[in-house]
């Protein structure tokens, strides 16, 4: 044989071999609101792909209610996905989770709105990367307020939630709207209630406390059980029906939505009907939450170089702006464009939801980025659903949310 040919064929082979083991297929676990959302990301997956042909992506979507069971799995099978949404870093992961500290650098996380980047912290160590920051807030059906000649009051005044509860009562009653209100069933979107009263769970510097007065805590859900009753869905919040609160508002069906910044994409382009975000009602204080979602890579990935590059590129600035115009969202890292949503009532809806979050006390940003308040998320829903359908008593459900939260400081000690 032609030695020439021999080594030219050698260095084919060669270079086949280097190709092939520098390209990667980040599995990335990811969830979505609806498939409007799923092709967005797999847009975004495409784009970086087309800049970075090494690097190609296994999309896994994951119902958002079915991941702390997901992270449980992959855990006891020791195999993890390379990349993973979360809003939350469960300690059942967090062993498993890469230090961005050391792979990206210790500067890096303070390029980020500052109550989301402190829940990325974790020991000393950042174990998870900023990708948006979200709101809590109400929606307005404009249209039946109209119908029924109530006037909805501007951003700088509000209702309180006694005022609010009979308003849209009576413009459910006059419009012909089937709900006053619907909420989603989650335990960020109900703990907002209590902060609206100034109650909270941990105090707001360290070292980390649990600050609960039971008494107030017991009041202001006693007053949520009330609206459940009085102005939602029979069985929403109970777990007796599986109607989706943000179908329904959609639908035209409800007058009011407690729900998320998250909604207003879809709202923009799927409701019928004329509505606005905020002014969302208070108790003694406006009070939003901070949420949101993050990025986090796994530390047995055989592909990590590979999948912190995706996280720099994914929070990058330009590319929070871009991801921000197409899911509706509120970048986090504040290096950002000022995001242009190419609709002006998602874009006035936006501004209204980041109003929300500036107008909230300190603790609406600290009592969820504390490490300790993962272990009390699940407790929180769990007792709440069960007082709202009469299984236990209020000052049961605020005394399991308070021993979960007492049992997570101690863990932390």
């Amino acid at each position: 044989m032609n030695i020439f040919k021999l080594m030219s064929s050698a260095a084919l082979v060669t270079s086949i071999t280097m190709s092939a083991a520098s390209a990667a297929e980040l599995k990335l676990l990811w969830y979505v609101e609806d498939d409007a959302q799923e092709a967005i990301i797999r847009s975004v997956l495409d784009k970086y792909t087309a800049g970075h042909p090494e690097t190609t992506f296994d999309l896994q979507i994951t119902p958002y209610s079915g991941m702390i069971q997901k992270f449980q799995q992959f855990a006891a099978s020791g195999i993890m996905p390379d990349v993973s949404l979360t809003s939350s870093m469960e300690p059942v992961i967090r062993p498993f989770l890469a230090d961005l500290n050391q792979e990206i650098g210790p500067d890096w996380i303070n390029d980020f709105v500052k109550g989301w980047a402190d829940g990325a912290r974790f020991e000393g160590k950042v174990i998870a990367a900023p990708l948006n920051v979200s709101s809590t807030g109400i929606f307005y059906n404009v249209d039946a307020f109209k119908k029924a000649g109530v006037e909805i009051p501007a951003q700088d005044r509000s209702w309180t939630w006694e005022e609010f509860i009979p308003k849209v009562k009576e413009v459910a009653e006059k419009s012909g709207t089937r709900y006053p209100l619907v909420w989603d069933v989650s335990a960020s979107r109900w703990i907002v209630h209590q902060f609206q009263y100034g109650n909270h769970i941990f105090s707001e510097q360290a070292p980390v406390k649990v600050v609960m007065d039971e008494a107030k805590w017991q009041k202001s859900l006693d007053d949520f059980i009330a609206i459940t009753k009085d102005a939602m869905p029979p069985g929403l919040w109970s777990g007796a029906s599986s109607d989706s609160p943000k179908e329904i508002f959609l639908g035209g069906q409800a007058v009011a939505y407690m729900s998320g910044s998250w909604q207003i994409p879809a709202l923009a382009a799927n409701a019928n009907f004329d509505w606005q975000a905020g002014p969302t009602p208070y108790g003694t204080v406006r009070s939003s939450i901070y949420g949101g979602d993050y990025l986090v890579a796994f530390n047995t990935s055989p592909n990590l170089k590979e999948s912190v590059e995706f996280i720099k590129w994914m929070t990058s600035p330009k590319t929070q702006a871009e991801y921000a115009k197409l899911m509706g969202v509120i970048p986090t890292n504040l290096k950002a464009d000022a995001v242009d949503y190419g609709n002006a009532k998602a874009s006035q809806a936006v501004k209204i939801m980041q109003g929300e979050l500036d107008a909230s006390p300190a603790f609406a940003a600290t009592d969820q980025a504390w490490p300790e308040m993962q272990a009390v998320w699940g407790p929180i829903k769990s007792a709440v659903t069960q007082a709202v359908a009469g299984q236990i008593t209020s000052a049961q459900a605020v005394a399991e949310i308070k021993k979960a939260a007492d049992a997570a400081v101690e863990a932390a000690q």
